[in-house]
């Protein structure tokens, strides 16, 4: 059975060689690991940062675990220094 969803998350570790990386999603137990490929920025550039905020639809089945399959970089939630 897959369960999928969409939510806010948070990347963990990204790998900008690799164009890998994983995120913490509330709504799931462990890591959910993204691909360079579902990434979605209005500049084209499919990289991310450690402590990046991110809307991200994700999927999560037994066969591939949690895996996100669309993920939105959101500048409007990014944490400030001092903020």
């Amino acid at each position: 059975m897959t369960r999928s969803g969409t939510s806010l998350g948070t990347v963990v570790r990204w790998d900008d060689e690799g164009g890998r990386g994983f995120l913490e999603v509330p709504e799931l137990p462990g890591e959910c690991w993204i691909n360079a490929a579902v990434v979605r920025r209005s500049t084209g550039a499919q990289t991310l940062r450690a402590g990046q905020v991110v809307e991200v639809e994700w999927e999560d089945s037994a066969e591939d675990g949690p895996h996100a399959v669309r993920v939105t970089p959101r500048e409007d939630l990014q944490a400030t220094p001092g903020g």
